[in-house]
């Protein structure tokens, strides 16, 4: 099997499990994680589905880049398109495989337990294949490049302005917030830490078997 493929068959398993993760999340009624705060906001004070919703502020994270940027590459095009097919893996597991909400908070908990592991895992795989990054990672790496800050930097401070504004919104639209907790703040605090365990532990997989093609 060639490089090419390998990368290929990682980059859409990891896509999978990204979108997996970030639903099972939604459904722990403890929080959204930050990143999903401003589709997930948008999707239930609008009431459009949660994919649509990713899909139009993904739109927006790629047309920000080009702003910051001052360029149009093709990591950027190919994001429109990887966009749309993120917002309809969303929509397929929200609607016909994660159709249920925890019934209690030791459900939630538990939930919450494989939501921010499996979103994670997802991440790195995604990420380590260097295909085509997902429109907010590749929103943050244009602003911490913008801002002379490193990834870790940028990612913290982006997931607050994600939550400021997803509450704001909330509370202009709706008069409280929607979809922040405990969730949230526990995703924001292991995510990112998960995402560097599972680099070091696949570092000599993606080594040997991602390799760059000539």
């Amino acid at each position: 099997m060639s490089a090419v493929l390998r990368r290929g068959i990682t980059f859409c398993a990891g896509l999978i499990i990204l979108c997996f993760g970030i639903v099972l999340n939604t459904k722990t009624g403890l929080g959204v994680a930050s990143i999903n705060t401003a589709p997930y906001t948008f999707s239930e004070v609008e009431g459009i589905s949660l994919g649509t919703a990713t899909m139009l502020l993904y739109f927006i994270f790629a047309g920000v880049q080009c702003l910051l940027r001052r360029s149009l590459g093709w990591k950027i095009i190919l994001q429109i398109p990887m966009s749309v097919l993120i917002g309809r893996i969303v929509d397929f597991f929200n609607d016909y495989v994660l159709t249920f909400q925890a019934r209690s908070l030791a459900d939630g908990f538990l939930l919450l337990c494989c939501a921010i592991p499996l979103t994670a895992f997802g991440t790195t795989l995604v990420v380590q294949t260097d295909l085509v990054p997902a429109a907010p990672d590749g929103m943050v790496r244009a602003f911490g490049d913008v801002m002379g800050w490193d990834f870790g930097r940028a990612k913290y401070t982006f997931d607050i302005i994600m939550i400021v504004l997803s509450a704001g919104y909330a509370l202009i639209r709706t008069g409280h917030t929607v979809g922040i907790g405990v969730g949230t703040v526990a995703a924001a605090l292991f995510t990112g830490r998960l995402c560097q365990l599972f680099g070091r532990l696949l570092a000599p997989w993606f080594r040997s078997c991602l390799t760059k093609c000539e």
